[in-house]
């Protein structure tokens, strides 16, 4: 929203005067006073937009969440270009404590803590000499702001914790360093970490207080839609309790969105656009991050109103004049190619035996014809084609154009199958022409996710037929059938045969739907983690382009500390096994 770009400066300068002279020595004759600022519900609104602005900083949804991390980790990619060694070993699972990537999005979570924390003593500030209607416009702020700081929690925890917790153990070990106020001092700075228990305390007392404070608040005008609900409080408290293994409490705030917040699976014609632009904050949505396209700064900073992410995942498509693939923007990561067997595709390779150019020309009809045949009568689930865009068979629009989706480029290996990623990239056009800031929102939390939640408790507390009948809900959806009936495509058991053939998930559809479902939605990694399963993962990806993935379970679920924290903070200490 442009209330980003409006408001973020005094963020910026209130960052820079919340610590004490002796602290840092700033001078800057045009900074806010702390003195005078803030002190009215206007003032704080304006620091509530830079929190929010903050989810999208180049750290974290501006460009580095999915192609930078989580989709290097569960292999939700494979590397097109390969021209740093660190992403490589991402990749293989050998992140460095060294690494560039992880060196932005530690700092960046770390200042959306900190701008909560500086909001909140604005609210504290502002709350002592407030009207009534100002001290229920306090509450509502203060509330979003709780959820915002538990956001940023969440991932620092789920990154960086050296342990989920599983069947009550993992607790005790290292989690992250507990802050809420902001440090007026070095020493202030030199917080040693929290365990991992206390971690996810933390977050669930910040959503605990957000619930009392937002109650069952919904948000009308255009201006408001980005701001967290109380039902979207509820839905991030519900799947807080699953990562934890705290059933009874998982089952009771689930079940409370799916019965009471009036929220409903959309169709999925709906279904397979709210990723590219189109249907934002529809009725399956529970919290979702607003992003604009921004002319004026491109999407890797918080300054801008759009995203990054897109022009990493950017599509590859056929020259109109030699038939070659073109980059339409970065192009740096595909789909590995052992998902596409995982939704059920086996329909051989789109170029002809003996192929020596990735050129149209040598493209199989054949194949086309039956790929056409089989996305018609959803022989293969239908959310490969929502997830990922397919070569020579789907396309993309290139300066008002349609153009053929190509073999990915710089992908020598004429045999791989190498398409293209569809969520969260621009369809109407390139990343270069909207600046690279994609104004598609990001759907974080949404209702095909509670449901899936919602199952996975039922199974843990001895309801089976119930948690089926979700998981079929879900998958009801994908193949166009009515939620709420049963269908010819349902489960007929939790151990029920999936479109996937491998170990992992061929006989798991609650893993399976959380897989193929939330694909490409920046998820999956923490189902790996939870569910121990990264070892089983590896052996079935096996490798990417730039290597062979090596596992080790005793230090691969947690990431490294980043050297720069560990010189800076001498409380902090690594992860095991870095």
């Amino acid at each position: 929203m442009k209330i980003f770009i409006k408001f973020l400066p005094f963020v910026l300068l209130i960052s820079l005067t919340a610590c004490k002279e002796s602290f840092v020595d700033v001078s800057n004759p045009t900074a806010i006073s702390t003195a005078n600022y803030p002190n009215t519900v206007a003032d704080l609104e304006q620091l509530l937009a830079g929190v929010y602005a903050s989810q999208h900083s180049d750290g974290i949804y501006g460009r580095a969440m999915g192609g930078y991390n989580t989709y290097l980790w569960d292999h939700t990619s494979d590397l097109s270009w390969q021209g740093l060694q660190n992403w490589i070993l991402m990749g293989q699972n050998n992140t460095l404590p060294s690494d560039s990537y992880l060196a932005v999005t530690w700092p960046h979570l770390w200042r959306g803590v900190q701008r909560c924390n500086t909001l909140l003593a604005g609210i504290d500030r502002v709350g002592k000499n407030a009207s009534t209607t100002d001290a229920a416009n306090l509450n509502l702020i203060k509330g979003q702001t709780l959820f915002l700081r538990a956001w940023y929690y969440f991932y620092l925890t789920t990154f960086w914790g050296e342990s989920f917790i599983v069947n009550g153990q993992g607790g005790d070990k290292q989690g992250i360093p507990i802050l809420t106020t902001v440090a007026n001092s070095l020493s202030d700075t030199q917080v040693k970490r929290a365990s991992v228990k206390e971690s996810w305390d933390f977050i669930v007392s910040d959503l605990k207080n957000a619930e009392s404070l937002l109650g069952k608040q919904t948000w009308t005008a255009n201006a408001d839609k980005h701001k967290v609900t109380g039902w979207g409080v509820k839905g991030f408290l519900g799947k807080v309790y699953v990562y934890t293994q705290d059933w009874n409490n998982a089952k009771t705030y689930l079940s409370d969105v799916i019965n009471n917040s009036g929220k409903s699976l959309v169709s999925f014609d709906v279904y397979k656009t709210m990723f590219n632009g189109q249907n934002e904050f529809n009725s399956e949505s529970l919290f979702e991050l607003n992003l604009n396209v921004d002319m004026s700064y491109s999407g890797s900073s918080d300054l801008s109103m759009g995203s990054m992410i897109g022009t990493i995942i950017a599509p590859t498509y056929v020259s109109p004049t030699n038939g070659l693939p073109i980059a339409s923007a970065w192009t740096n990561l595909f789909p590995h190619a052992k998902n596409l067997s995982r939704f059920g595709f086996n329909l051989g390779h789109y170029f002809k035996s003996g192929t020596t150019s990735a050129n149209v020309a040598n493209v199989d009809p054949t194949y086309v014809t039956k790929s056409q045949q089989a996305k018609a009568n959803k022989t293969v689930d239908p959310r490969l084609w929502v997830a990922c865009l397919q070569p020579y068979v789907d396309s993309m629009v290139v300066s008002g154009v349609k153009r053929p989706i190509a073999h990915y480029l710089d992908i020598t290996e004429l045999d791989m199958e190498a398409w293209s990623f569809r969520k969260y990239i621009n369809l109407a056009g390139t990343e270069l022409e909207v600046n690279r800031a994609n104004g598609n929102n990001i759907l974080w939390l949404r209702l095909a996710d509670i449901y899936l939640l919602y199952a996975e408790t039922l199974s843990k507390t001895g309801d089976n037929a119930t948690a089926l009948e979700y998981i079929n809900k879900v998958k009801r959806r994908a193949y166009g059938y009515a939620v709420n009936t049963p269908s010819p495509v349902d489960y007929k058991s939790l151990t029920d045969k999936t479109m996937a053939s491998d170990n992992v998930l061929g006989n798991d559809p609650l893993k399976y739907e959380r897989w193929a479902e939330l694909f490409g939605e920046f998820n999956w990694w923490f189902d790996v983690c939870r569910w121990k399963i990264g070892a089983q993962e590896a052996a079935y990806y096996q490798k990417v382009r730039g290597g062979a993935i090596e596992w080790n379970d005793a230090s691969d679920y947690a990431q490294p500390i980043p050297i720069n924290e560990l010189n800076a903070n001498v409380n902090m200490k690594q992860n095991v096994g870095y």
